[in-house]
């Protein structure tokens, strides 16, 4: 446990030190909400609670299986 906060708060130091922000919303945002500021693509999937993960899963497979549905719908109408 304390090895993690450690190391989040290196990572909060690090991203202060590297890069400031443009703005003031994106400092409060990185700062106060956990917004990932620096870089986008690296956010951690792996890190939201299981339940979170199961939902996000469901629903993108849904939108997938819906779309797919709707590609073959249209085409054998």
């Amino acid at each position: 446990m304390k090895q993690r906060i450690d190391k989040r708060l290196e990572e909060y130091d690090e991203q202060n030190q590297t890069n400031p922000p443009f703005n003031d919303a994106m400092d409060h945002y990185g700062k106060i909400e956990g917004y990932p500021t620096q870089n986008l693509s690296k956010v951690n999937i792996q890190g939201f609670p299981l339940p979170i993960r199961i939902l996000g899963y469901f629903f993108l497979g849904t939108m997938g299986v819906g779309m797919i549905m709707v590609l073959l719908l249209t085409l054998f109408k």
